[in-house]
């Protein structure tokens, strides 16, 4: 009794399922990859975006404190009119993220010597693969950063 066929055409055909699912597989991985690769970049823009606000935010103090020769400070609302006004007056090609907002932990920590800016925004990668489908809406970003006044 035969099974199938025998000799040199026996495997004939099998061959081709095989490499196209080895290329699926290597295309999927390649958009995962490229994925992951372009929210790693929105995510560092958006965190030297934040070090630039704190930065500015920090430089922003009381004139009429400095004048009058006391501390160099800021306060919760000093901080967060001063980001709100850097974005404001930055260039649109370095606040266009989806959804750029101030969130909280935004303001001084430590009570007047350190400006603390906390922004978030979506990443939304050119090409999403079905494997990570459950993120079709973009993928949520939270940094903070941190610039002492002086």
């Amino acid at each position: 009794m035969r099974r199938g066929r025998e000799g040199p055409d026996a495997e004939s055909g099998r061959i081709l399922v095989l490499t196209l699912g080895a290329l699926a597989v290597a295309v999927a991985l390649v958009l995962v990859v490229a994925t992951a690769s372009a929210v790693y970049l929105d995510r560092k823009a958006l965190l030297s975006l934040a070090d630039s606000t704190a930065a500015y935010a920090a430089s922003q103090v009381d004139e009429e404190t400095y004048f009058a020769g006391g501390e160099l400070a800021v306060t919760d609302q000093s901080v967060r009119t001063s980001a709100r006004d850097f974005l404001l007056a930055a260039p649109a090609s370095l606040t266009d993220a989806p959804d750029l907002q101030i969130v909280d932990p935004t303001g001084t920590p430590d009570g007047g010597t350190t400006a603390q800016v906390t922004l978030t925004a979506t990443s939304r990668p050119a090409f999403l693969p079905w494997v990570l489908a459950p993120w079709s809406d973009g993928i949520a970003m939270t940094v903070t950063s941190s610039a002492r006044a002086s």
